[in-house]
């Protein structure tokens, strides 16, 4: 099968595309690198059969890209809601307007599949427990141009294979790392420093292993089924933040929880997911425990596999502010990109 891999440079996209190319498939790679840390692709992709250097909001990129492809997965964008808070503009553009730009050059391309990448993040605030058809509660950008993009993809690509992976909070070891989403940073923390900040204890996240992540990627691009919508993770693997931090101190001896306030109030995002439906069309995935991802981080970290954790390359936040700053990534105001951002803003979230 013929993949394109739109953002696959990322956390994400460097350990799908050595599990896909693993299986066989030919999979090029798009990707901007708009976090410029030198990053080498033939070192971050060694196994990708071609790598192309564009920007995922250029229209005719993407339709080169798409050409001749059996499949286009979208995992490109920012991540998170501190580093859309950055600009909004910029998040829009990355975030909603280019997986729409991507997926109507897939249509006219003929591509049959298109895959999405989302987030839980769009269920926002919720007692009891989420699913799929729980109607989305989206509290900031980042899990606001997650609904619109799944939204209009929906229209876009009416009548092909859409399938929406909305993933739980992403842990493990990469070649491209991150050390900024929770798990991962507790571990790295309390590696360098024998302490684990934990803050809003009480809210729920669900965790996914990132090789999970790619090994679903891949069973679903092999069985594309008119429009599916999958949450990403396991039941098992629903926590608390409390209970996170307490794994990663089991994991790793001789550290201590620092305990904050109860609540951060900057991520308001509380709720239990339900992942029963991935797990009745596909038995048997993500069974990657949240202590094996810790255990992979920690070991990299402490034998400076990886370096200083608090390197501005680990955290996307960081990177994206440097970026910025030195007038490397901007909102580019493009028709296209203008004409989406449009659409952005003249949503009116109260409506469910």
């Amino acid at each position: 099968m013929r993949i394109v891999l739109l953002g696959g440079a990322g956390y994400i996209g460097t350990v799908a595309t050595r599990h896909l190319t693993g299986l066989g498939h030919h999979v090029t790679v798009v990707d901007g690198l708009i976090y410029q840390r030198g990053d080498d692709p033939g070192r971050l992709l060694p196994t990708a059969s071609a790598f192309v250097n564009a920007d995922l909001r250029d229209p005719d990129a993407l339709h080169r890209a798409a050409k001749g492809a059996d499949a286009v997965v979208h995992l490109g964008g920012l991540v998170g809601e501190p580093a859309c808070a950055l600009d909004e503009r910029l998040a829009v553009e990355l975030n909603y307007a280019s997986p729409v730009l991507a997926a109507e050059a897939a249509r006219a391309a003929g591509v049959e599949h298109y895959v999405f990448f989302s987030s839980c993040s769009v269920y926002g605030s919720h007692d009891g427990t989420v699913d799929e058809d729980t109607v989305p509660n989206p509290l900031g950008i980042y899990a606001r141009t997650k609904v619109l993009a799944e939204r209009t993809l929906t229209d876009t690509m009416d009548g092909h294979a859409l399938t929406v992976l909305r993933l739980a909070t992403v842990h493990g070891r990469s070649p491209r790392q991150r050390l900024d989403s929770v798990a991962n940073r507790m571990t790295a923390q309390a590696i360098s420093t024998g302490r684990i900040p934990l803050n809003g204890g009480g809210q729920r996240r669900p965790l996914v292993h990132v090789g999970d992540v790619a090994d679903v990627l891949a069973q679903t691009l092999t069985t594309p089924d008119g429009l599916r919508i999958f949450n990403v993770g396991a039941d098992q693997e629903n926590y608390t933040i409390a209970e996170i931090a307490a794994a990663v101190e089991q994991v790793v001896p001789g550290t201590r929880i620092d305990t904050g306030p109860e609540r951060d109030e900057a991520d308001a995002r509380d709720y239990r997911t339900s992942f029963a439906r991935l797990a009745s069309a596909f038995p048997g995935t993500c069974p990657t425990t949240l202590a094996h991802g810790v255990r992979e981080v920690a070991d990299a970290v402490a034998t400076k596999e990886l370096d200083d954790p608090d390197l501005p390359e680990y955290d996307n936040l960081a990177g994206l502010k440097n970026s910025l700053a030195e007038g490397r990534i901007r909102p580019l105001g493009s028709d296209e990109c203008t004409r989406l951002h449009a659409a952005y803003t003249h949503t009116t979230w109260s409506e469910r």
